[in-house]
């Protein structure tokens, strides 16, 4: 009895000793995989490509670990303009115990092209680059289908510390041997058979991180991560629509002014010129410009006389851009001009005051891509009048004070990835009131003048 109570005893403890190292042995499993790090792609289909990316690369079975996409996310961050140089990934790699990190992007509007580039971990050269040209697909299933034939050897790089485990399988049949007769616990050297240092030399395989001669890291390097592009301008034509007309007391006896056609040409201009300079918040800082001019337009008044007349707009100033994950939000600091001047004779009694607003403006504008082809936009602006030409003379509106609201929306069409098409309709409002002081003779109380234009035009991105 004694006898069977001893042998149930060591069984136990056999089991309970078995258990410590099967965990041991599978937390060594998970340590020799290779630790992968994928970070966000450049791109507009950035998430789907990384989707792809962290599926393949972490399928089981091929001795990857995909580390999670918020840990890279927080650790990138801290790198202004992500890691471009050796060093900067060396270290990023270390803070998140990584073996390799993979950079991609994907760009384009007809056809994607993808690039995906494996770096190593221990001193941040690249062991590897691929490119595709696919067709436009969220799946994106060429890149699936070829990316562990094309990178799968590279990343076999990091884990040479696979080989050690073999060591840990003698303390398996060690153990189990003493519950059986002595006997088979002297066969436990055998595995001195199973020491495989010859494999060891397959840690020769770094040499292979020098195999790729394609050391182009320049052109890694000199690729920059921006948010959107150096240069835009807007060629139009436009529709110009006039109401203009005085408000108070006295303002039945004045004429109002009604112009219900007229054609104008308008340019549009952004730039970001430290886009050149840096990847930073502050490459999203730029200069705006903006004029339109009528053509060939001309007055026809009650009498049926026609005069020539000119209609222009003129703003400058800056413009900062924040582009967020689904939409573009900027905002904008301006100075401009707006002159409406009707070439009368000065004989004339038409009593019709030209106008040339002087005005400091701030807007916020809106970009949403629906599709690679499609987007919308809009803009809201307000303008505080500084002053208002012959208006805010003496003859009429004097001590003339007035604010004005603008909006925009269009829709546009991309032709190439810089070429497009854009369809839209704008409209400025100006309101004014006559600050005279009381009993000082005044034409009216205030005036109100209002436009509004459709536009369709060409718009350039690079």
């Amino acid at each position: 009895m004694s006898r069977i109570a001893g042998w149930v005893v060591l069984v136990l403890a056999l089991v309970v000793s078995y258990r410590p190292a099967e965990a041991a042995q599978a937390k060594k499993t998970q340590a020799q995989k290779t630790q992968v790090a994928v970070l966000r792609p450049e791109g507009r289909q950035a998430d789907a490509l990384r989707r792809v990316l962290t599926q393949e690369l972490g399928k089981k079975g091929r001795g990857r670990a995909v580390l999670p996409a918020k840990k890279v996310d927080a650790q990138v961050k801290l790198i202004r303009g992500g890691p471009k140089t050796d060093e900067q990934r060396q270290a990023l790699a270390k803070k998140l115990g990584a073996d390799v990190l993979i950079l991609a992007s994907v760009k384009g509007t007809k056809r994607w092209d993808v690039e995906v580039r494996a770096y190593s971990g221990k001193d941040g050269t690249l062991l590897a680059e691929e490119r595709w040209d696919v067709r436009t697909n969220r799946a994106f299933p060429d890149v699936r289908r070829e990316l562990e034939p094309k990178l799968g050897a590279a990343l076999k790089a990091g884990p040479e510390q696979s080989l050690p485990p073999a060591a840990v399988t003698p303390p398996t049949p060690v153990s189990e041997p003493e519950v059986a007769p002595p006997a088979p616990i002297a066969e436990a050297p055998r595995p001195a058979v199973v020491k495989p240092p010859p494999p060891i030399v397959k840690q020769e395989e770094p040499p292979k991180k020098e195999e790729p001669p394609v050391k182009p890291e320049p052109k890694a390097a000199s690729s920059r991560n921006l948010d959107g592009p150096i240069l835009e301008a807007l060629l139009s034509g436009q529709g110009l629509f006039r109401r203009f007309n005085f408000s108070g007391n006295t303002a039945n006896e004045l004429p109002d002014y009604n112009l219900n056609s007229g054609a104008a040409a308008s340019l549009a201009v952004s730039y970001f010129p430290l886009s050149h300079f840096t990847d930073g918040v502050v490459h999203n800082l730029g200069i705006v410009a903006r004029g339109s001019r009528t053509l060939g337009l001309s007055t026809r008044l009650p009498d049926g006389s026609k005069y020539g007349t000119t209609a222009q707009l003129l703003e400058g100033g800056l413009r900062f851009r924040l582009p967020l994950r689904w939409l573009e939000v900027s905002v904008g600091a301006l100075y401009g001009t707006h002159s409406f001047a009707v070439e009368l004779p000065p004989q004339s009694t038409f009593a019709l005051p030209d106008v040339d607003y002087r005005f400091a403006h701030v807007e916020l504008g809106l970009r949403k891509a629906l599709t690679e082809r499609w987007a919308i936009a809009a803009r809201v602006g307000y303008q505080h009048v500084l002053s208002g030409g012959e208006l805010s003379s003496d003859d009429y509106l004097p001590e003339l004070s007035g604010s004005g609201l603008d909006g925009e929306l269009a829709v546009e069409f991309a032709l190439t990835r810089m070429l497009g098409l854009r369809l839209g309709g704008e409209m400025r409002s100006y309101s004014f009131t006559a600050d005279a002081p009381e009993g000082a003779p005044v034409v009216a109380g205030g005036a109100k003048d209002l436009y509004f234009s459709g536009l369709l035009g060409v718009y350039l991105r690079l």
